[in-house]
């Protein structure tokens, strides 16, 4: 049996997702979709069966706090965490006595032979050829680090390109005489790019290291063999991960294009390549990746109105001479990254502030020591709750605390959706450095713009003597505001929880929608009996109906409860009666027969 962490709650797994999220994830918990479900260390993993052959793969991080990381192999991009992941940390919750635990794969090697290790990394590889050419490719690179790290003057490690193509041919290719799309294009599609991941980050790490020739060694491979026709049509337009992967690989190829020191015969080349991959990747996408690369070979650092820019002679409007490019961030932000490895801060500084990059901008200020000019800077050109946070987040990494929660306040009194995170922010902030006052302002702020319970019980733990106004402010606030079902549920919570039943009860009639109602009928089944007895009722009779036996067990504890409203008014005979006419209603139904049974003899022993 695991003990779950007592910071990762039914509540805590409520807001990292999106309400119907949370509400399929319930689903798929209730109907037993989670399987195969192991916590190794800090890491959950399991399988959840949904409407494809093969389950959805599940990872979860978790530490002292609650969850840090996840990932799903399923394409949800549509903000918070899917309802997969929901359905696996509902029964990490929920179900503790049924997960495996078993010890981290580093702890299971750590003292482990050498030789020991070897078989079985050879048995792998002869189980799973597929893997062959990705361990080939790792230690090549590993001993290539080892050797430049014993000769600082050593030349750059060779990188072993036909590897790199067989490698990601293996990935993209037919498995075991099947095709590896042959189940499910979203889950192939994520596996693949998570099998890819490694080669782009080796590229990246020498990137960072200024490297830009071995970058390109590694990319060359790479990029060719994405364009792969089958693996594009089926996995292109089905996988958002596709989608992001190209963009990534992309500005990677980018910023190694203006590290390395190519001669104009290379630079051509590269030119070519990349102006091709471009216009064949227009036939799937209207903003097709390598723009950001292909700008790169083909301007470098010598397009004229980048110069400019980064003299302090023009602007961002000036900049493009008319309507930007759609990839002009990436285009700016990959000089950036640049300037900032190779030290050429006060260029970063100008171009930076010449394409309206503020948080970039801000950002450098602070870590070139020059505090006070990105306060002054932050308040008079700071345009949204979001870019505040960010200026607020880094004066507090460099020890300027007050200096945060200035800019922070500031940041609240601008436009904009991400306030809620930027009050929040505020509120934890300014309590633990013990300003009441500004804690408790951010707090009515951060209910004001995103009302969950947590939110609502930090203004209350901070409130103090002030909390009666204070919560009828609050609450009064609440009910004016036009409820929708993608939040109802969460402002049913903190109703129950304010003991205003009447209200909670007005939003579960509303709706209707079960999941609203339970909660509701739960709390309030001894003061509203009459209320839960007829919804209790409609709700039973609604899954019998339905005759889904796999749910009779949720018709059972929706009649269980109405059973215990109508022992409140003493009308248990009638509920007994209705109960028994249910039994011989649906006597056909084997298994719903014995649970009403069951049930009765409960209410009458």
């Amino acid at each position: 049996m695991v003990d779950p962490d007592p910071t990762l709650t039914e509540a805590a797994v409520r807001d990292l997702a999106r309400p119907q999220s949370y509400d399929r994830g319930e689903n798929y918990y209730d109907e037993g979709a989670v399987v195969e479900l192991v916590r190794r260390g800090e890491t959950i993993q399991a399988a959840v069966e949904g409407s494809q052959y093969e389950p959805y793969q599940v990872r979860i991080k978790l530490d002292k706090t609650g969850v840090v990381d996840t990932a799903c192999s399923c394409p949800y991009d549509h903000g918070g965490i899917c309802k997969h992941r929901v359905a696996v940390l509902l029964t990490y919750v929920r179900d503790s006595y049924g997960i495996d635990q078993r010890p981290p794969i580093s702890e299971l090697i750590a003292d482990a032979e050498p030789e020991i290790l070897r078989d079985v990394l050879t048995s792998l590889t002869e189980s799973r050829p597929e893997l062959a050419p990705q361990i080939e490719s790792e230690l090549e690179t590993a001993e290539s680090e080892d050797e430049t790290e014993d000769d600082e003057h050593s030349r750059p490690p060779y990188i072993n390109r036909e590897s790199i193509r067989q490698q990601v041919q293996y990935v993209l290719g037919p498995t075991k005489g099947q095709s590896a799309h042959g189940y499910d294009p979203y889950e192939t599609a994520e596996t693949d790019v998570e099998k890819l991941r490694g080669l782009l980050d080796q590229a990246r790490t020498a990137v960072e290291a200024g490297d830009g020739e071995t970058a390109l060694d590694i990319l060359e491979p790479l990029a060719n063999e994405l364009m792969d026709e089958e693996w594009l049509a089926l996995s292109y337009d089905d996988s958002n991960a596709i989608y992001k992967f190209f963009d990534e690989v992309d500005r990677v190829l980018a910023e190694a294009l203006l590290t390395a020191d190519l001669s104009e015969a290379e630079r051509t080349d590269w030119k070519d390549r990349l102006w091709t991959w471009e216009q064949e990747m227009g036939g799937y996408t209207h903003h097709p990746p390598y723009s950001v690369a292909l700008e790169a070979a083909q301007r470098g650092w010598d397009f004229e109105p980048l110069q400019r820019a980064m003299q302090g002679d023009i602007g961002y409007a000036d900049l493009w001479g008319g309507d930007p490019p759609w990839y002009a961030e990436d285009f700016i932000r990959a000089r950036l990254n640049v300037l900032k490895r190779q030290g050429r801060n006060e260029e970063y500084l100008v171009l930076a502030e010449a394409a309206d990059l503020i948080d970039d901008y801000v950002t450098k200020l602070v870590e070139e020591g020059r505090i006070d000019e990105a306060i002054e800077y932050g308040r008079h050109n700071l345009s949204s709750p979001n870019e505040a946070l960010t200026l607020a987040q880094t004066l507090r990494n460099h020890d300027r605390p007050q200096a945060a929660l200035e800019v922070a306040k500031h940041g609240l009194t601008l436009d904009g959706s991400e306030k809620a995170e930027l009050a929040e922010w505020l509120r934890n902030r300014a309590a633990s450095l013990d300003e009441p006052e500004v804690a408790l302002e951010a707090a009515i702020a951060t209910f004001e713009a995103s009302p969950t319970l947590a939110a609502y019980q930090a203004a209350e733990e901070l409130a103090g003597e002030e909390w009666m106004t204070i919560r009828e402010e609050l609450l009064t606030s609440l009910r004016n505001k036009d409820t929708k079902q993608r939040v109802a549920r969460r402002h049913v919570e903190i109703f129950l929880y304010a003991e205003q039943y009447e209200v909670a009860i007005d939003i579960a009639n509303r709706f209707s929608d079960y999941k609203l109602v339970k909660p509701v009928v739960e709390e309030v089944w001894d003061e509203h009996p009459d209320w839960t007895i007829d919804a209790c009722k409609e709700h039973a009779k609604q899954i019998i109906e339905e005759g889904q036996s796999q749910r009779y067990r949720h018709a059972v504890q929706w009649l269980e409860t109405a059973g215990k409203a109508a022992r409140v008014v003493g009308e248990l005979d009638e509920w007994c009666v209705y109960v028994e006419d249910l039994r011989d209603e649906h006597y056909r139904k084997y298994k719903l027969r014995p649970m009403l049974e069951e049930l009765l003899e409960g209410f009458t022993e």
